[in-house]
């Protein structure tokens, strides 16, 4: 069972670190599926050497998700570094200068400039490394506000069958929408941790605290996080079969969007 998410979204570059979102997540749940992968770690074993960029590259649809469901069967240590493109004539137009760019960016995981590059239109850099950490870039976010909800939505069903009595058959839930993760944005811009061990029950409501950490990510190695304000709760009503959230505290001036 999942212990905690955590994320944090920076709305500048739309960039969402998490811990908890695993490639395997963003697979199942991603809308636009990469069509072409540019793979940032020059070392890799995967895809096909590509003469100009001097990285290596997969090529077509199919390729690319025999590529994922490779990657989730064999989880090896290596890093997962790709970015999506979408033409093959325009990837051997880069410069040198965007070829060394692009280097950077796979080796620290930071760009210089814009994520997205204009030759390659690409929709998606994702690097996955130690400890469940993901930092992805997005240029469409609300793919994220699907992904998490999709994950969140996973975990409660998870949660809810767990508790069930043995003699009761598997609950079903409805799926959260991205939607409402989105009215979250002002907290998840902050680092916030959803804690799954520490879930309350009232009467039919699954009620999911909400702490904020920022960006003390060793907080989230052991229980520290749990020392941090709880500034809303995620809520799942399993007999109207609704999800909402409510805010406990505005600290730092955070503003939540005002419900009718």
């Amino acid at each position: 069972m999942l212990d905690l998410i955590y994320v944090h979204v920076d709305i500048t570059s739309n960039a969402v670190l998490s811990k908890g979102i695993t490639h395997t997540d963003f697979v199942q749940s991603v809308v636009h599926k990469p069509k072409n992968l540019l793979l940032l770690n020059p070392y890799t074993e995967d895809g096909e050497y590509e003469r100009h960029s001097g990285l290596k590259i997969i090529r077509g649809e199919d390729s690319v998700n025999q590529n994922f469901s490779s990657i989730n069967r064999r989880r090896k240590n290596e890093e997962i570094k790709w970015m999506d493109f979408s033409d093959m004539a325009m990837l051997k137009e880069l410069t040198p200068l965007e070829i060394s760019e692009l280097l950077y960016f796979g080796h620290t995981k930071t760009s210089l400039h814009s994520p997205f590059f204009y030759k390659l239109q690409n929709n998606f850099v994702f690097f996955e490394f130690a400890d469940q950490m993901t930092r992805v870039y997005y240029r469409y976010i609300d793919e994220f506000y699907r992904i998490l909800a999709d994950k969140i939505s996973a975990v409660v069903l998870e949660l809810l069958n767990d508790k069930k009595s043995f003699f009761r058959r598997n609950i079903s839930i409805d799926k959260m929408s991205g939607e409402l993760l989105k009215e979250m944005k002002p907290i998840l811009q902050e680092g916030v941790v959803f804690s799954f061990d520490n879930v309350e029950e009232r009467g039919k409501e699954l009620r999911i605290p909400i702490h904020m950490i920022e960006d003390s990510l060793w907080k989230t190695k052991n229980t520290a996080y749990k020392e941090d304000p709880v500034i809303a709760s995620l809520v799942y009503n399993s007999a109207k079969r609704t999800w909402h959230f409510e805010e406990t505290e505005e600290p730092l001036g955070i503003q939540f969007p005002k419900h009718a």
